[in-house]
């Protein structure tokens, strides 16, 4: 018997003008090969054996005190620019919501859990290789400091699936993640394209009283929009500039993949960079560089724009201008904080981590100056300068284009803890570059070899013990 988990029914409280019910697939096989009991013990989950673990979140058995179905969450959203009205959640649902030890309130919502009115032909299943990407994804990208959805568990359902983009049949799985909020800029433009715009402002108070709680609902629902625009374009570019120094490439930008609680998640063809460049896509299919590494924060200053287009009944135009014209601001705070983070050194000035990011993305695919391998052999900032440029390795640092970056380390102030950590960075460098994830795939794919995997995963969260990304996030 589960004891002590605290479950929540307040998205299933909004009504069906914002869901669907669904229907899990039942699958030949339940294998469970991830259980992420990091995640699971803020939600009094670790103690779930391994057979009700795959009861609950690989045949969809409801937890005690669950008192609705499985939610297809109805939302619309432009992709690729273009205004998509048939999406929704075609192969996932949210499952259960659960407030962790500290009462705040978590989505555990499917991926690959079967078809649903919003499938549009799609099988609704997840391949198991997606859902290793997607570990991978969400395990460094904590690690490194980013609000991101955790993953919380794959289970493999031994079915084979066809695919055009990976050799076929290949193994299927069902992915369970934990986030805040499910809840898209999509769901807004949905509600717009309907006007439905007593459902937006229901969804709004729902979202303030639950997730943005120094909200004041009490004021007049102008006020309670604007107040709410404003905090979404926050968190949206707060995240922006924490992935843009992890050095992360989502890959499909689109309205429907931005929560409004600002977490990065739906994870497909992401990539980490090797080299700082700007034009990098990840997406084989994105031909005109949308969502390029330069332009990720370009795409969210265009989907909040989507977002108050769909609010535009609640506020002013010119007022909708000025909440987004603060993006910039919070975008260029993110990266400063982060940037300074990531080096473990007090804060830098705004205007000199953006002379650093813009030296990097012009000269560090020209040098082959690694952009991860950056933040390790600099770490502490002025103290690391003089080991970090000595012997072969620095070599590359000593070119005249990256002058200006050492003179603004060297007036840098290191945190106190930086030079214990940088002897460990000195020996365990990790990134995660395609071909390391390619590789890991195909000891599982060939092998069933998850060792590579679980030793992957073991390092990258010893990388985030010694940085401090717990203090950033909930793990």
């Amino acid at each position: 018997m589960i004891t002590h988990t605290n479950p929540s029914n307040i998205h299933s409280q909004l009504g069906n003008d914002f869901f669907e019910k669904a229907i899990p697939a039942t699958f030949p096989k339940h294998i469970l090969r991830f259980r992420n009991d990091r995640v699971a013990k803020s939600l009094n989950f670790e103690k779930i054996n391994d057979e009700k673990w795959i009861n609950y979140f690989g045949k969809f058995n409801r937890f005690p005190g669950v008192e609705h179905y499985p939610l297809a969450l109805k939302y619309h959203g432009h992709q690729f620019g273009h205004y998509n009205s048939e999406l929704g959640d075609g192969r996932g649902f949210l499952l259960s919501q659960f407030l962790d030890k500290n009462n705040k309130l978590w989505d555990l919502g499917t991926k690959g859990s079967g078809q649903t009115s919003f499938s549009r032909g799609g099988d609704g299943r997840l391949t198991l290789k997606g859902a290793v990407r997607e570990v991978l994804a969400t395990e460094f990208l904590s690690s490194l400091g980013v609000l991101t959805s955790q993953t919380l568990s794959i289970i493999e359902t031994g079915e084979n699936l066809i695919r055009n983009d990976e050799p076929s049949p290949t193994r299927s799985a069902v992915l369970v993640r934990r986030s805040h909020s499910h809840i898209r800029i999509g769901t807004f433009q949905r509600l717009a394209h309907l006007n439905a715009n007593e459902s937006i402002e229901k969804l709004i108070i729902h979202i303030n009283q639950n997730y943005f709680q120094s909200i004041n609902n009490n004021a007049s629902i102008n006020i309670i929009v604007e107040n709410f625009f404003l905090e979404v374009v926050k968190r949206i570019a707060t995240m922006i500039g924490r992935i843009t120094v992890s050095g992360f490439v989502h890959g499909v930008l689109n309205t429907d993949n931005f929560n409004v609680t600002g977490e990065c998640f739906d994870y497909g063809p992401w990539r980490f960079l090797e080299f700082a460049e700007p034009n990098f896509t990840a997406a084989y299919f994105d031909y005109n560089q949308r969502y390029s590494f330069g332009k990720q924060p370009e795409a969210a200053l265009w989907a909040l724009t989507q977002l108050g287009h769909s609010l535009k009944l609640f506020i002013q135009e010119d007022k909708r201008i000025e909440i987004l014209n603060q993006f910039s601001k919070f975008f260029n705070n993110s990266l400063s904080s982060h940037f300074s983070w990531r080096l473990g050194i007090k804060g830098m000035e705004i205007i000199n981590v953006n002379k650093i990011m813009h030296k990097l993305l012009n000269i560090s695919q020209k040098y082959k100056i690694d952009f991860a391998l950056f933040f390790y052999n600099f770490y502490g900032g002025s103290d690391a300068v003089l080991e970090a440029t000595g012997g072969i390795q620095g070599e590359k640092y000593k070119i005249d284009e990256f002058k200006e970056i050492i003179n603004l380390l060297k007036e840098t102030e290191s945190l106190n803890s930086s030079q214990e950590k940088r002897i460990y960075f000195k020996d365990n460098y990790e990134n995660l570059l395609i071909n390391e994830v390619e590789f890991i795939w195909n000891r599982i794919d060939k092998y069933n070899d998850w060792t590579f995997l679980n030793n992957k995963i073991a390092r990258i969260r010893k990388i985030g013990d010694l940085l401090g990304a717990k203090k950033l996030i909930d793990f």
